[in-house]
């Protein structure tokens, strides 16, 4: 039941302005008696950050404060949940609150991990290392990340001016144990028919790289995966390893159905023959698949040993337990 509270005029007049009415009886619920103080506060708050921030006038206080008080009703919603042994989803947070947050962020800020946080360091350490290697075997390169939502987004693309040549990489920071399937060798063909040579990299020992040679088919790799992911998804799970190779499976048969109609074909080269080709200055056409070990040894041979250990690490330790003091993991980097 919603609790009676002294909103002030700002809040007020805020709320009639884009029918929030619902919003902040549901704010107030999630506040519980604290409600009145929680609003208190805000206004405190939202009114020395006008003061300080030359951008901001009174005209945003009732803004501020909404804000304000619907993030507080946002961390204690993900401390409840938590407590009952549920996961808090951003839908959730956006019907309960109105506010449209990054989970990680509003996790850490109530004193919690969320689980993309972990995904999101294994993945920023491996970038950190990965850059580092192509940075010191090819100083004059300039690298960019694609953006979401503009079609298909490597996670890294790297350009070479005179002699111009382009290559899109994607790295899987996967546990060692995980299986790189045919839905990642799949989602590297559509990159190399885009920029002509993708290189898949991953931390996992266990690829299907081995099962395919010279050329391949779009379609070979359909079908012969969905035959190999179907059993990995019938086997039962008892370790947490397992589970997230049933959950991959899963993801990657839903992947390659998906894209049943596609007819592609390329060349699969080796690390050692795409980087030799780039430094003459034109890279093979065609896909690269490198597993951990093998990333390991190209950066120890570049005297990266630092970076060499970041990538045994997101090997070798659960997600769970996996900490930098350097890299971030609220976020992706871009």
């Amino acid at each position: 039941m919603s609790r009676r509270v002294n909103t002030g005029t700002e809040l007020r007049k805020h709320i009639r302005k884009y029918t929030l009415g619902e919003k902040l009886k549901s704010i107030t619920d999630l506040l519980g008696p604290d409600a009145q103080e929680v609003i208190d506060w805000a206004y405190d708050e939202a009114q020395r950050r006008i003061q300080e921030d030359s951008s901001l006038s009174n005209k945003d206080l009732g803004r501020i404060v909404y804000e304000l008080i619907g993030t507080e009703a946002a961390i204690r919603l993900v401390t409840r949940n938590h407590a009952r042994g549920r996961l808090t989803t951003k839908s959730e947070i956006r019907q309960r609150t109105g506010q449209t947050v990054e989970m990680p962020v509003l996790y850490r800020q109530a004193g919690l991990r969320h689980p993309q946080e972990a995904r999101n360091l294994r993945h920023n350490l491996f970038h950190e290392a990965f850059l580092a290697l192509i940075l010191k075997l090819f100083p004059d390169v300039e690298t960019s990340v694609p953006q979401t939502g503009e079609g298909l987004t490597p996670d890294l693309v790297v350009e070479h001016k005179d002699p111009n040549w382009t290559i899109s990489v994607e790295y899987k920071g996967y546990r060692a144990l995980t299986l790189l399937s045919e839905s990642e060798l799949l989602k590297a063909m559509r990159y190399k028919n885009v920029w002509g040579t993708a290189w898949l990299v991953t931390t996992t020992t266990k690829t299907v790289r081995p099962a395919y040679e010279g050329q391949i088919h779009s379609k070979q790799l359909v079908k012969e995966g969905v035959e190999r992911l179907k059993k990995v998804y019938k086997r039962k799970a008892y370790t947490n390893e397992q589970r997230e190779n049933r959950g991959i499976a899963r993801k990657g048969i839903s992947h390659l159905e998906k894209h049943k109609d596609l007819n592609l074909s390329c060349k699969l080269w080796t690390a050692e023959e795409l980087l030799d080709s780039m430094k003459k200055g034109n890279p093979v056409k065609g896909v690269i698949i490198t597993s951990g070990f093998e990333l390991i040894g190209l950066l120890k041979d570049a005297g990266l040993d630092e970076r060499a250990d970041d990538v045994l690490r997101v090997m070798k330790t659960p997600a769970t337990s996996l900490h930098s003091d350097t890299v971030t993991s609220v976020r992706l980097i871009e």
